[in-house]
């Protein structure tokens, strides 16, 4: 059983764990990142934007956001949670 592999992102002092998969969606040899909904929830405000230049630039290298949960899963429970979730 794969291990899922993870890079950490740190913003406003607090690190969030992303996720490094295999594009799921294309199937071209491509790594995507995926990170966790509470993290997207401190970078972007439905109503204010972006909370920092910084905030962008860490939203815009990430392909997707899902619920944090997730990220417990095995890496094969994790690829079929983000597959449904883009598809």
């Amino acid at each position: 059983m794969a291990k899922l592999e993870t890079v950490s992102f740190s913003f406003n002092g607090k690190e969030y764990l992303v996720a490094i998969i295999p594009d799921v969606i294309s199937n071209s040899n491509e790594k995507l990142l995926i990170g966790p909904r509470s993290m997207n929830e401190v970078l972007f405000d439905d109503i204010k934007g972006y909370a920092s230049n910084e905030a962008k630039y860490i939203d815009e290298q990430i392909y997707a956001f899902i619920d944090d949960e997730y990220f417990s899963l095995s890496f094969e429970g994790f690829l079929e949670k983000v597959q449904l979730f883009l598809d």
